[in-house]
């Protein structure tokens, strides 16, 4: 079982749109693949970074990356994250669960 995240910066006074455009993103995803995709921002620390956050099976999670990643839906997604999200602020971690079967 893999943990999956992906954190990215927010524009000063864009945090309430980037929430609205994780959650499209995170449905379309979840659409796809049948696992949750939860999405965040901290609390405390630096408020303006939004993260996904997908626990799931390797193999599943991959395959559902390449159909959801070519859905019209999500591309067009991916252009509204413009003057949104701060460019260069992309983290993207994955961790393998060690005390689950």
């Amino acid at each position: 079982m893999i943990i999956y995240t992906r954190t990215i910066g927010v524009h000063m006074n864009k945090l309430n749109e980037a929430m609205e455009i994780a959650k499209e993103q995170a449905a379309i995803q979840k659409e796809h693949s049948g696992v949750e995709v939860y999405v965040s921002f901290q609390m405390g620390g630096n408020p303006r970074t939004i993260r996904w956050m997908t626990i799931g099976e390797m193999d599943k999670l991959m395959e559902a990356d390449a159909k959801f990643s070519a859905d019209s839906r999500y591309i067009a997604s991916l252009k509204k994250m413009e003057d949104v999200f701060v460019d260069g602020t992309m983290q993207d971690e994955m961790r393998y669960v060690i005390n689950q079967e």
